[in-house]
């Protein structure tokens, strides 16, 4: 633990937030899945004039997509510069 360098710590938090954010994602990416599938079949088999499982399916994916993109496209960068906004607030 001596050898710990602040770039160091940057780096393993970084890691650490990445890992979180694929886990949360692949999470959610799964029970959208299972709530879409149970919605699809209720709607062909209950209710088949109208196909209105489209909506909260599209709904949910437009959630996982943002999920993805905040979670695991753009995690780095968003933690990067959080990580920054820190070092400048406490260099202040």
């Amino acid at each position: 633990m001596a050898n710990l360098t602040l770039e160091s710590y940057h780096q393993a938090e970084r890691q650490l937030a990445n890992g979180e954010g694929r886990r949360g994602f692949v999470i959610h990416a799964l029970i959208t899945a299972a709530v879409s599938l149970a919605l699809i079949v209720v709607n062909l088999f209950v209710v088949s004039e109208f196909p209105w499982a489209v909506f909260p399916v599209v709904g949910m994916g437009i959630g996982v997509f943002a999920h993805w993109f905040f979670g695991v496209g753009r995690a780095d960068d968003l933690m990067r510069r959080h990580q920054e906004d820190i070092e400048h607030r406490a260099a202040a």
